[in-house]
């Protein structure tokens, strides 16, 4: 079970390509096996598809059984997210979707999975918010940062100080910033060392609630950090700075996080990262004036238990607050690593990671810990049967993925609307990337079952951001890749005979989501492509969805008018 997921161009006209056949006495085979008539008309076998060009219409024979197709229009412009094409669609001798044989896909938005009991869904972009708020000053800080911590006169620095001047001993009680303020309106509160691991300091909020989790259970996060997220973490995303010299990473445990919630509220906010821990204090030479908030440590902070709701009213039962703790762990502590490397670690970094890109690796982390969790591979098209084979899968999928499950099929009922690339906090576009970086990731490992560190590892170790960054790790095809991505949606584990690139190895979800309560159908939001035609809007790695049939021994025309970067495929559903 899962929570139900929320909520000037230049004019070309496009059309499927005839590859030039001319209507010679004998067929012949265009791209990708394509059988070309001598009428001009192309015969698509099941599976197969026919691609969108800026010249003539597509003609397509349904020979003597007919054809169920689909076509899918994907806004392959990704340098400029906001601009908007338009597009519009005409065609003759189609008919409805189904007409011969029924609709392999829904024609319109499913419902989505019904809430989980009453537990309050995870606000995920509360720690994107806040240090978006911050990004300039962060950007304009990073060389200076940089200078500052490789000068010989550093002194250690910040509320955390003591954790890096001596070794830490259970019980000690330090000064910590809780603030939701950078540099300014400083909030300390004491937190007591309540565990230490090998690679972790595990600190609680003296302020914290009554009730909450025992020495036993701080000890065991402790545990589960150093043993299951760290090296997880960075085997895939490398390893974090060490700005306080004292190889460990802070975890606290603090009722700031809880505060952050309002009252009878439907969202929690589970943790955070917030980048000015990683800024100096001092004011040097080097870095002028200092972040005078900022912890100076590794660390990130974590929801505490609060039974009783003393919080905003908010009750956060202990085992309710343990059961989503690893997971936000994971989240945070990519966006962590992603963050210290570029300003302590990768020479010559000019800027932080883009959010929305941030955010998608940092979701893949919640993935990956499924995967270990669940000992499951990727690339093995993981269906609903799979994850009720065993409590260990099926805790695993409800702890780590269903989250990412959710906002995926979150994107799929809006795909015209939403896009893996845009600069919001949408759980839209957080689905959409984590979901088109696990498609490109599978793609680039080719069907192989190896390791995939190299690649997560690319996308953090690097001065690149954004587009450019995903085009230097996966190729300057990106625009291709994100058109065959989009296909994917509608043709994985559906269509037979579909060629590789339109499959999504990982996740069959189209067995998975029917299964889920309250699932309904598979929720792609597709249209039935009319005989008066079609028009509407894309934005950047956006798509359109549209299904049609063609009669038994007809041809139908389709053509494409679009202005901007659109491309499309029809393919051959049946």
């Amino acid at each position: 079970m899962i929570a139900r997921w929320a909520n000037g161009t230049a004019i070309a006209v496009a059309a499927v390509t005839l590859w030039g056949c001319g209507g010679g006495a004998d067929s012949s085979t265009g791209p990708d096996g394509v059988t070309v008539l001598p009428s001009g008309a192309v015969s698509l076998a099941a599976g197969q598809s026919a691609p969108v060009t800026a010249k003539n219409g597509l003609k397509i024979d349904a020979g003597s059984t007919g054809s169920e197709n689909v076509l899918v229009l994907v806004d392959t412009g990704l340098t400029s997210i906001s601009d908007t094409s338009t597009f519009q669609i005409a065609a003759t001798g189609i008919g409805a979707a189904g007409a011969i044989s029924p609709p392999a896909t829904s024609l319109a938005s499913a419902p989505a999975a019904a809430a989980l009991g009453a537990a309050p869904t995870l606000d995920v972009s509360y720690g994107m918010r806040l240090n978006s708020r911050y990004r300039s000053k962060y950007r304009d800080g990073l060389r200076v940062a940089r200078a500052a911590y490789n000068s010989s006169s550093r002194t250690r620095s910040g509320a955390l100080r003591s954790l890096s001047a001596a070794p830490p001993v259970l019980g000690d009680v330090v000064t910590v910033n809780v603030a939701d303020e950078a540099c300014t309106n400083i909030q300390t509160r004491g937190a007591r060392v309540v565990a230490i691991g090998a690679q972790s300091i595990v600190l609680a909020d003296t302020t914290n609630p009554s009730g909450g989790f025992s020495t036993a259970d701080y000890q065991r996060f402790a545990a589960r950090f150093d043993t299951l997220v760290y090296p997880l973490d960075v085997t895939n995303f490398g390893a974090p700075a060490d700005i306080d010299n004292n190889s460990k990473v802070v975890l606290l445990f603090t009722g700031a996080v809880n505060a952050l919630t309002p009252p009878k509220s439907t969202s929690y906010v589970g943790g955070f990262f917030f980048g000015r821990d990683l800024f100096p204090t001092d004011s040097t030479q080097e870095f002028g004036q200092g972040c005078a908030g900022s912890n100076y440590a590794e660390m990130f902070y974590l929801l505490t238990p609060d039974p009783t709701g003393s919080i905003n009213n908010n009750p956060r039962p202990t085992a309710f607050v343990d059961s989503v703790t690893t997971s936000v762990i994971a989240h945070e502590f990519e966006h962590l690593i992603n963050a210290s490397r570029r300003m302590y670690i990768t020479p010559n970094v000019q800027d932080f990671e883009e959010n929305w890109l941030d955010e998608g690796l940092a979701h893949s982390a919640e993935e990956l810990l499924f995967f270990h969790e669940a000992n499951l591979p990727p690339r093995s098209n993981i269906t609903l049967a799979k994850l009720k084979s065993s409590n260990q899968i099926r805790y695993a999928f409800n702890r780590d993925q269903a989250s990412n499950t959710g906002r995926y099929g979150s994107f799929l009922e809006a795909p015209s609307l939403n896009s893996p690339f845009r600069g919001d906090d949408s759980l839209e576009t957080r689905g959409a990337t984590w979901n088109l970086l696990r498609y490109l990731v599978d793609r680039k490992a080719g069907g192989g079952t190896g390791s995939d560190a190299a690649t997560w590892q690319a996308l953090v170790n690097t001065t690149r951001v954004g587009i450019t960054n995903l085009s230097a790790v996966f190729g300057n095809d990106l625009p291709a890749r994100v058109r065959d991505w989009n296909i994917s949606h509608y043709t994985d584990d559906l269509v037979v005979g579909v060629a590789s690139e339109y499959t999504q190895p990982s996740w069959n979800y189209r067995d998975i989501f029917p299964g889920l309560q309250g699932g309904g159908p598979y929720p792609l939001k597709v249209t039935s492509l009319a005989a008066a035609g079609a028009s509407g809007k894309l934005i950047g790695g956006s798509a359109a969805y549209y299904r049609f049939s063609i009669p038994a021994g007809t041809t139908a025309n389709i053509t494409l008018t679009a202005p901007g970067p659109v491309s499309a495929r029809v393919i051959r559903v049946r």
